[in-house]
This record gives C-alpha cells, structure tokens and sequence, in this order.
C-alpha cells in the first residue's frame, strides 16, 4: 500500500476542512475501525496522523495506519475478553476518551469516541476545547464538561443537532457493546445534508 499524505499533514495545509469533506473523510476512518472491529481488534490510537489518504487514482481513498498498540478484544473462542480492573493510560491525549482517563478497560466504543474527537479536529475551525491542554486531568475534565455544553464542541457548524446525537449514543455504550455503526453513518449523511454538502463530493485537496 503507497500512501500520500497523513491526515494530520494536509490539514496543516487547510488549517480546517470543509464540512463535506471533514464529513466524507470521517466515514472513511470509520469504516476502517469498523473493519478492523470486526476482525476482532481495538486500535487505541484514533487519530489523524493515523489516516493517510492514497496516491493517484486512490487519492479519494483513507487508510488507517500503526497498529502498535492496537490490542485484540476477542478471545479465541470469539467472545469478548473480560475487561481487566484496571488499565494504564493509552493512545493520544487529545483524542483519548474518556474511558482511558478513568483507567478503563478500552473497547470498541472507545476507538469510535477517539474517531469523534478526529472528525471535529478536522471540521471546527476552534478545535478541540482541550487542543492547547498537555495536562492529563484538565484534559479529561474538559471532556467530560462538554457533554454539558455541546455547542462548545460544535462551534460554527450547521450540524451540531446531528452530531450531538451521535456523541449522546456513544457515550450510552458500555464496554461490551457492539457498534451500530449505520446509525453513525446516517448521522453523518444527514449532518452533510443541513451543511449543504455532498457526502460523495471531491475532498479539499482534490480541488
């Protein structure tokens, strides 16, 4: 696999996307956890500099990268693992969720609340509310302060409806849930749609 560019790269470049294609490029990283999610494993470490899009002809498409501390959540009989007591903190700062900080065990939920922090990274023109924090616990007091004041996570964006419904089913999840990741998707067509934009459209720097 030849890859272009990282995503935490190109943004430099855009500073912010465009909401479709902060949009479109999201669904890809998603589609890639779930893909991975599905033969039994947990990345830990969603972020951009994880994704890169392809050369050419497969410059529309994103890869996931490093699976360094990615950890296999299934046993070999298929079923999920007991979750340990006790885990040490895993993955970015940034995008860690919330579950990491408490010292949780990590699964799949936890990949799909770093994605979301991804997906705002690339689209809110502020950032993260926590970008500028290198502090683990002021950090993680942010994130769970948010959840009380979402129209700070969704500064300047349409689509804060549709968005806020996909953080409040994510944070329903417990360890042992599955992913319904078509809702997911559907949130995600329909925050495009209230932006006024085409989920299959051509992305910022294909332009």
């Amino acid at each position: 696999m030849l890859i272009a560019h990282r995503l935490d790269n190109i943004i430099i470049i855009f500073y912010v996307f465009s909401t479709a294609t902060g949009l479109s490029v999201a669904q890809q990283c998603l589609e890639a956890c779930e893909d991975l999610h599905k033969h039994g494993f947990i990345h830990r470490d969603i972020k951009p500099a994880n994704y890169a899009c392809g050369l050419d002809s497969k410059r529309h498409t994103i890869y996931i990268l490093d699976f360094g501390i990615a950890r296999q959540i299934l046993n070999d009989r298929n079923e999920l693992k007991s979750p340990r007591v006790t885990v040490r903190f895993k993955g970015t700062l940034k995008f860690a969720s919330i579950a990491c900080h408490r010292g949780k065990e990590l699964g799949w939920k936890d990949d799909c609340e770093s994605w979301f922090y991804l997906m705002l990274d690339l689209i809110v023109i502020t950032g993260l509310p926590w970008k500028s924090s290198r502090d683990i616990n002021t950090v993680w007091q942010m994130k769970e302060e948010v959840r009380e004041r979402k129209n700070v996570l969704f500064h300047g964006l349409k689509c804060g409806s549709e968005l806020g419904k996909i953080l409040a089913y994510l944070d329903s999840l417990q360890y042992q849930d599955h992913i319904d990741y078509h809702y997911i998707y559907k949130q995600l067509e329909d925050a495009c749609f209230v932006s006024g934009g085409k989920m299959d459209g051509a992305y910022d720097w294909e332009l």
